[in-house]
This record gives C-alpha cells, structure tokens and sequence, in this order.
C-alpha cells in the first residue's frame, strides 16, 4: 500500500509509507528556502515521488493530518472573544480569515491543486485527526509494543493535548485538554513579550532561560497557568492571549505584573532571562503534571511524546529524569511537520496493510546527491576539489577540526526534522573556549547565549555525559559530568547541560568514522554540531551548500569525498545576521 501523507500548515512537509516502510520524507522549506513555509508542499511532494520510485496515480491514499471543516469550538471562542474585545475579535478574525483563504482552501480543492501543481491521478484525500496523527508519528517508529503516549502542541482541530495509550499498532485515547488552555500558546505568548517571534523562534527562549531565576514563576502559577486535578490544567487567557501576543499587544494588568514587553531591537535585560526562566519552568512543572497522570492511567513503561512542545529538550529531559519511565522516545520530526508521516503510518496501520513496523532508528529520509552533482556544484562556483577516499579523509578533516578550523560536513541523505544529525552539519572542536565565539563571528550571527550541541560516539557518550539512555535525535538535555565540563567548554551550556546527539555506525557510518578519527587525534570523540545554513533553512542540494560556504569565512566544506578548501583570494560574500 502507497500512502501519501501531506501537511500543509506551518512547517509544510510530505512523507511516503510503502506497506509500512516509510520511503521518503522532508519539510518543503528546503526546497523553496523559506523558514517555516505555510504552503502546499509541492516540491517536498515530488521528491517524495520521485524516491519511492511512484507516480501520483500510483498512491492508493492520500492523508492529511488536520480536519480542517471541524472549527465549532474555534467559533465560539471567537464569538466569546467578540463579547470580550473588539480588539481580540479582529485579531482573531484577522487570522481565522488568513487561513480560511489559504491553508483551508487548498484542503478544500486539494485533489484539484494536487492534479494542477503536481500530477495527474489524484485519489479523494482523506482528512484524519491532527493529535492522532501527532501521537502515530512518535508511538509507530518508537522501540515500544507499548507505550503512554503525550502530544502536547499550540492546538489541533479543537484540542491542545492529547494522552493515550499504544499497543501494537493500536491508539486509545484517554483524554484531551481542549481550547484555549495550550502550553504551546502560552510559551509563544512568552515569547512575543520577551521581543522575539512566536512560532519561531521558542528555542531561544528556552536557551535564555538557564542564564535566568525563576523570580515570575509564583505570579505565573497564580495568575496564568493553574495545574487541575486529573492532569488538568487551566490558561488565563484574559490576562495572555496567544492572539493578542502575535500581534504585539498584552493587557494593562499582564504587564502591571510582568513588565513592559521586550521590543525587538532592546537590550535583554536580567528580567528578560528571568522571565524566560519562569516560563521555561512552568512549561516544565505542567507537563510533569500531565505525564504523571497519563502514567497512572496506562501504568506503561515508556512514554512516547510529539507535538511541538516536544521540541523543548529540556523538558523533555525533567520527563525522562523524574517521571519514571524506563524509556521515553522523541522523534526527530516532533511538530506539525511530523504530522504528515504520522497521518501516513497511521492510515497504513489502520488499514491492517503494514508489512514491518518501521522502528525509525534514524532521521536520513531526504534528498541525497551523488558525486556528478557534487563536483558540477564545485566547478560551477569556480571552486576546486580535493577527491580523498574514506579513510585519508576522516584524518584530514579531524586534524583540521583539531586546528580549531571549521568544517562544513555535507553528505548522504537529508536530515527529516529541524536538527542538523551529521549530513547537513557545520561541524567545530568543542575543546575550545572561543569556539561559540568563533562560530558567531565566521558563520552564525546568532545570540551569544544561545548554547551549541555535542555530537558524540555512543559507546563513549556515558564519559563525557549523565545520559540514561541514547540520543540519535537531539531531543533531551542532560547533565555534562563535572570531569568534562573543561574538556568540552564550548558545547556545555551556562547551566552545565548539553543537548546530545548519540552516534552509532549503524545509523550513520561517515560520522560515526569521523567522530572516531577526532577522537584518536585528540582523546576526545566529541564534535560541536550545529546546522549548515546561515538565517536561512538547512542545504539540500550541493549549490545550496556551495553557496552558503562562499557567504562565510568557514575553511572548508566536504561534498561527499570531496574535501573544498577557500582560495586564498576568495572574500566571503556580505550576509545579513
């Protein structure tokens, strides 16, 4: 059976299952470059095709995950809104008629869009459960026969959370939190008042968070989040409201309490880190809140989550330390992008056609390029390269990383999810005290305290690492052992933690060989891994990772086998930060 799943909301993806096997998958911001793209994925859907070796006429379904006629509840928070502020009314009218036009008018002609933009052949699409979906695409690729299940996001159709149960190839769900109480729209309202942008950018905040103290957390409890018996909660949307936040505008009584909102372009303030360090752990506490009650329902031993609150590692790591799970699994496409292969191995394994359950031990589902392409790439930017078979060149490469150089590392298939996991990686000694600002100054241009994570061999992992179980897609936060906390300075963060990525060579040969290279030369078998891109989406093609070399003053970039040093001539282009 050949299964199509789409998302067309933010963070726009497609995903191809065939019998159960998941052949492809990718967010269409790498092929049309926008961060965050809210669009129907066309292109992610081509290479989807194009993988799976499939025309569109071939697809037997053709899922999406977002029911988007089922809006009764949306209206009557929007009419209560009206009652309560014009304001508001229009702020969330504004937005109902944005997606109204857009995002649920291409579900509405979706076959028809599909036939116009795509291929002829289109079936009917069906329109399933966003949570399901959320819920299907960590529980049917985690480890578990078993498992809890927590999906925690902005909001779906009409809910926020969602607790289940797995079994097999079974979901039950036990129960939901419905609107307006969100965790995910509580922290984006936190983040617009702390002056940087909502539904994008709650990664920094969360990084901000550990030079804070939670000094706001008590106000916060009392007057914003207050935790509920049977893993309840409730949100005070009349004193935060994620609308309102979006568009910039907090209550007189919220900011009595708070502050003034933090505009763009201020200086980040102790209270800015305080405050974000009050957020970040009233996150924590509600989602410990929720697990512990979705554990005494399902008595399980392992907990698989999703949603995009699952993109908070730290939490996410509190999860793993004090709920007592044996195992808790992440996937690396944890948001909205993930909803599209979640709908996909959802309706294969509701139509009882999967042949194997597709434990995804790895995230390489994206497009890969062979050497052809690679070296056309090099010669069309006047660039020249070196051709090193494997071994010589993991040597090289660790003894320039050793150097304290820096090393665009582009190889195999793209990573599916917002992580860089070693085939789309800049790649930096993490020994180096200045390396985070040598990053900065060369490549990044992003805030100093936002910390950078260590990729590390996985049999070595428990040297460096407290780390109680692996971690191949970055997704969890864990202690840096005191004995290597001056060993690895530039991948611990201010608050002793490190966002890990584990390594095995089952799941990727070249890094893994490489890690083990550095740590010959060195003793340490730990590299500082951070995204290839510069303010733009992660490379997919070899040009896109030409381009964003020659923007930069990076020493080199390997292709492949291809080792491509600077020109001595050569001055990176001018980029914005």
């Amino acid at each position: 059976m050949v299964v199509l799943g789409l998302s067309n909301m933010r963070d726009a993806a497609a995903a191809l299952v065939c019998d159960g096997r998941i052949a492809a998958a990718a967010e269409e911001e790498r092929f049309v470059r926008q961060k965050h793209v809210t669009a129907l994925p066309v292109e992610a859907i081509r290479y989807c095709l194009r993988e799976g070796g499939v025309a569109l006429r071939d697809v037997e379904a053709i899922v999406v995950p977002w029911k988007y006629w089922q809006i009764g509840r949306r209206v009557r928070l929007a009419l209560t809104a009206m009652m309560r502020s014009t304001q508001l009314f229009r702020v969330k009218g504004t937005r109902s008629l944005e997606r109204a036009s857009q995002e649920w008018m291409e579900l509405f002609r979706l076959r028809e869009e599909l036939t116009r933009r795509v291929d002829a052949g289109a079936i009917r699409p069906v329109f399933l459960d966003h949570h399901l979906c959320h819920a299907a695409s960590s529980f049917l690729v985690s480890p578990f026969e078993q498992s809890a299940i927590l999906v925690v996001d902005g909001a779906s159709e009409a809910d926020t959370t969602l607790m289940a149960a797995g079994a097999g190839r079974q979901i039950t769900v036990l129960d939901r939190t419905p609107l307006p109480h969100s965790l995910g729209q509580f922290y984006a309202a936190m983040t617009a008042f702390l002056g940087f942008r909502p539904d994008h950018d709650e990664y920094i905040v969360m990084g901000l968070a550990s030079s804070g103290a939670p000094a706001f957390a008590p106000v916060l409890r009392r007057s914003i989040v207050r935790l509920l018996p049977q893993g309840r909660f409730e949100l005070n949307t009349r004193l935060l409201d994620f609308h309102l936040a979006r568009a910039g505008v907090f209550v007189a009584e919220f900011v009595g309490l708070f502050g003034a909102p933090r505009r763009p372009t201020d200086e980040i303030t102790q209270r800015h880190r305080d405050l974000a360090a009050s957020a970040q752990v009233v996150l924590e506490e509600t989602l410990l809140h929720l697990g512990r009650h979705l554990r005494s329902l399902t008595r399980a031993e392992s907990l698989c989550m999703a949603g995009g609150v699952a993109y908070n590692c730290v939490a996410n790591g509190r999860l793993r330390a004090e709920l007592g799970f044996r195992d808790v699994y992440v996937p690396p496409a944890a948001g909205d992008s993930g909803a599209a292969l979640g709908a996909a191995l959802w309706w294969t394994a509701r139509r009882g056609r999967a042949t194997t359950r597709p434990v995804l031990s790895d995230a390489y589902l994206g497009p890969q390029f062979d050497e052809t392409a690679c070296r056309s790439a090099v010669a069309n930017a006047g660039l020249t390269a070196e051709t090193l078979t494997d071994g010589p060149l993991y040597e090289r490469v660790a003894e320039e990383l050793a150097l304290g150089r820096l090393v665009f590392w582009y190889q195999g298939r793209m990573e599916w999810g917002p992580r860089a996991l070693g085939n789309r990686s800049l790649l930096a000694d993490p020994r180096r005290e200045d390396m985070r600002d040598v990053i900065n100054s060369k490549v990044k241009c992003r805030e100093a305290f936002r910390p950078f994570a260590p990729s590390v061999l996985a049999e070595r992992a428990q040297e460096f690492f407290d780390l109680p179980a692996p971690s191949p897609f970055m997704q969890f936060t864990v202690r840096v052992k005191a004995s290597a906390k001056g060993t690895l300075p530039a991948v611990t963060h201010v608050d002793g933690t490190a966002r890990v990525q584990t390594v095995t060579r089952e799941a990727n040969p070249r890094f893994y060989d490489l890690l083990a290279a550095f740590g010959r030369r060195t003793g340490i078998p730990v590299l500082l891994n951070t995204s290839f891109n510069v303010q733009e989406p992660i490379v997919c093609s070899p040009d896109e990772a030409i381009r964003c070399f020659v923007r930069t003053h990076v020493e080199w970039l390997v292709l492949g086998n291809l080792l491509v040093g600077r020109p001595v001539h050569m001055s990176p282009q001018q980029h914005d930060c």
